[in-house]
């Protein structure tokens, strides 16, 4: 009897143990979208930061009418593409344009000159400082 007891311990050990080298596979892909995930976000607000670098500067009078307007015309091309291809890696999406049964519409604000998500009740961007 004791030796049944030992056997089966013994096998469900070797199932604990063994459970993680046969699940690898499928955790190195998730892995690898979520670190491509990470990795967008990350240009994204890099992009998002360039664009508000060069706004100050052509404030400040560092940058020409020409450079500015090439420069934020690449870094807008650049986030457009960025986001599409952040919108295709999260999957198809349904239709928008129509409501759908029981669901509201996201009421969710963004500020038109950064990107960033805003609060209902703000009038002003709390990254960049430009009026709601």
């Amino acid at each position: 009897m004791i030796e049944i007891i030992g056997i089966c311990l013994a096998l469900l050990t070797g199932l604990y143990v063994a459970y993680p080298l046969l699940q690898k596979r499928q955790q190195k892909v998730s892995f690898a979208n979520n670190h491509r995930a990470e990795e967008l976000e990350a240009r994204k607000a890099e992009i998002y930061a360039a664009i508000k670098d060069i706004d100050f500067d052509y404030q400040m009078g560092k940058l020409s009418q020409e450079d500015y307007e090439q420069l934020r015309s690449q870094y807008k091309a650049e986030a457009v593409g960025l986001l599409k291809h952040i919108d295709q890696m999260q999957g198809p999406h349904k239709d928008s344009s129509q409501p759908q049964k029981g669901k509201s519409r996201s009421t969710v604000k963004f500020c038109h000159q950064c990107g960033q998500p805003l609060q209902q009740s703000d009038e002003f961007c709390t990254a960049c400082g430009e009026k709601v």
